[in-house]
């Protein structure tokens, strides 16, 4: 298995996705948003990349059956049922319902890697289901951090070097992670022992 890191949102040598299984990462918050909205009992998530068109596909679905969830700069969309913090997707508010969701940069990851043999959602939260996933896919795994506007994300990165510390201790040698993917398993490894720093030092987390 070969473990490719992308450190900062960048698609140009995602050409080939069609034999590899892709994990997003956007830890702050989009990813662990669907993560905590799937296990609320929602029915659905799509996401999509800008506001007009989640009004736009709104409008395809029964009022009652769909919710409107995301962000701009951290900040609630006007007109949206929901912002970007998994404690507002509860199951009270969820269950059942087609979420559309549309985030600063998580939700046009989604979209960049959507060609992938397996496309992931990956958070703190569902670590162990994620490695899982990929090691029963048998295929190269690439983690894809969001980043946040572009740059580098802190949180993401150490993200990713927890699902390759858990797939290297899991997983079948050999195991070849690229010079990104030991970047990023270096990161996790300064901060497994307190993973709020990790949060807490990210420029991303800051109001």
């Amino acid at each position: 298995m070969r473990i490719d890191t992308t450190l900062i949102p960048f698609s140009s040598h995602l050409q080939d996705l069609a034999s590899q299984s892709v994990v997003v990462m956007d830890v702050l918050r989009a990813t662990s948003v669907m993560v905590q909205a799937l296990s609320s009992g929602v029915k659905e998530i799509i996401p999509v990349t800008t506001v007009e068109e989640a009004f736009q596909l709104a409008k395809s679905f029964p009022s009652e059956t769909r919710l409107l969830g995301g962000e701009r700069k951290s900040r609630k969309i006007a007109g949206f049922d929901l912002g970007n913090s998994p404690r507002e997707y509860i199951t009270a508010k969820v269950k059942g319902k087609t979420l559309i969701l549309t985030t600063t940069n998580g939700t046009k990851a989604f979209h960049a890697v959507s060609s992938g043999k397996t496309v992931l959602v990956g958070s703190f939260l569902n670590v162990s289901a994620v490695t899982q996933r990929c090691l029963h896919q048998e295929a190269d795994v690439i983690l894809y951090g969001s980043g946040d506007e572009g740059g580098l994300s802190l949180e993401d990165t150490v993200c990713g070097g927890m699902i390759i510390d858990r797939l290297i201790h899991l997983g079948k040698p050999p195991i070849e992670l690229t010079d990104a993917s030991q970047m990023a398993l270096i990161a996790y490894q300064r901060f497994q022992r307190d993973l709020v720093e990790a949060l807490r030092l990210s420029s991303h987390a800051e109001p």
